[in-house]
């Protein structure tokens, strides 16, 4: 009679044991995967969205009119001006007279006032319902940039200084280019310089 042979409780509790470790560490390691995962589609989503409002800022910036604006509280502005106007309050920023886009047949084709502001950690593009805006007129804000320390724009002049400040009086007319510097939550500084067109 042959006697067969089975695992011992000893066996089995070791061999539950090394299960346990190999389970623990490959959870970690898919931790640590999907940790990485989301890290990367966070830097994914913040570069996508900070080369979408560099595109548009430089499209706004280099359809410049050269055309003097009113604002909502009455006041003549500059095409491009560091003085923003809206309109019972005033805020530094960009504000730009810009030509409408020629492919559209309404109200989008016509001349445009635009702008830029940082507030509360994040980056508004404005919009003025017209170039010479009624009194008391809304200012149209949509967040286009989010998690921002700071935004400063330079203005190159005639005499290529570069000025701080661009808006009265109406007369002097659209600077030589723009710059614009972003510095993200993170501590990336992005500068950006547009030539205006003349």
């Amino acid at each position: 009679m042959t006697k067969e042979r089975a695992f011992t409780l000893v066996e089995l509790l070791v061999a539950l044991a090394i299960f346990a470790l190999l389970a623990a560490f490959a959870y970690r390691g898919l931790a640590v995967m999907m940790d990485s995962r989301e890290s990367l589609d966070r830097d994914s989503r913040k570069w996508r969205d900070l080369a979408l409002f560099v595109g548009r800022f430089e499209r706004d910036v280099q359809a410049a009119l050269d055309r003097p604006a009113v604002g909502p509280s009455g006041t003549a502005q500059a095409p491009i001006s560091s003085n923003l106007d809206l309109g019972g309050a005033t805020a530094t920023g960009l504000a730009v007279t810009r030509a409408g886009a020629s492919l559209y047949a309404n109200v989008l084709a016509a001349p445009q006032r635009v702008g830029y502001r940082l507030a509360e950690g994040r980056v508004e593009r404005l919009a003025w319902p017209a170039v010479d805006a009624a009194p008391r007129a809304q200012v149209e804000s949509l967040p286009v940039l989010e998690d921002v320390r700071s935004l400063a724009f330079r203005f190159l002049d005639r005499n290529l200084d570069w000025r701080r400040d661009w808006a009265l009086p109406a007369t002097q007319g659209t600077p030589l280019a723009v710059e614009m510097t972003v510095e993200l939550g993170g501590g990336e500084k992005i500068v950006r310089i547009v030539e205006v067109p003349r």
